[in-house]
């Protein structure tokens, strides 16, 4: 099942209690032979029960506090736990498009490498966890990534190599990178939700289309919004003022930002079927 919907963003949006959970941070290292991956799991303060597992992949600028605050967010508003990874290593970020993409290349030449990070954090993670002290639920994963992350976390759904006693029900592209070289392995088991700015001219109509088309083709059930007048990048804060520094097609829409967020939070709830989105 493929749905595609273009939003109007003056429509009403999902009201979401802040501040309800508390999140606490637990640093997670992952060592991938000689990178060593520094990503934190957010926690309730109190948790209760098996919290079901969100993890949040940065945008080719790396792990810099953009991540860390939505990943809080997660936990402080919707109650899951929630892992910002680091697929860099060092909790490298930087700060220049051309950093950013040597950066990114090799992750486009070898899509491979994004999965496996993933899921060495995802393996890692109970671990961690227990330092809290708490516990996951590992079957009830969901991806979320922004741009080059949103990339990620559609190959990890294209891979369809979670172990057994792990399961991916639901994948969040945040304006991503929707092309891939990971031919996707039919059918795709994730739900799918992307969001996506209809004036992103970093991802160009022609790789929407074949993008559809390769969800199609591989079963997907995937909902694609599309957003009128969102740029690339459109849910970070910083998004004008960059672009604007390196002249590139980015920027900031708070109506996309927010209409997109309250979509995540109603697409995790259904998928975990399992925490109210506020209390």
């Amino acid at each position: 099942m493929i749905t595609f919907v273009t939003y109007l963003l003056f429509a009403s949006a999902i009201t979401i209690s802040s501040d309800v959970f508390a999140a606490q941070a637990v640093p997670v290292t992952v060592k991938d032979g000689e990178s060593t991956l520094k990503g934190d799991l957010y926690l309730p303060d109190a948790p209760t029960g098996s919290l079901p597992l969100v993890v949040v992949v940065h945008e080719w600028w790396g792990k810099n506090e953009f991540p860390a605050n939505r990943a809080q967010r997660i936990t402080d508003e919707l109650g899951y736990a929630a892992l910002a990874v680091d697929l860099y290593g060092g909790a490298k970020s930087v700060s220049t498009p051309q950093e950013a993409q040597a950066l990114a290349a090799q992750f486009t030449k070898q899509p491979m490498l994004g999965v496996n990070r993933l899921k060495k954090f995802i393996a890692t993670a109970p671990a961690a966890a227990k330092k809290a002290p708490a516990s996951l639920d590992l079957s009830k994963i969901a991806a979320i990534g922004y741009c080059f992350g949103g990339g990620q976390v559609l190959n990890l759904a294209r891979a369809n190599r979670l172990p057994k006693n792990q399961n991916l029900v639901g994948v969040v592209s945040f304006h991503g990178t929707l092309s891939s070289k990971l031919e996707a392995k039919t059918p795709i088991q994730p739900k799918l939700l992307v969001v996506h700015g209809d004036s992103d001219q970093m991802v160009k109509p022609q790789e929407v289309i074949e993008f559809k088309e390769e969800m199609q083709k591989a079963n997907a059930d995937l909902t694609f919004l599309s957003y009128p007048g969102a740029s690339h990048a459109f849910t970070n804060p910083k998004a004008t003022e960059v672009g604007k520094k390196y002249g590139i097609p980015i920027a900031y829409n708070a109506e996309a930002d927010t209409k997109s967020w309250n979509e995540m939070a109603t697409f995790l709830q259904r998928i975990f079927a399992s925490r109210p989105i506020s209390r």
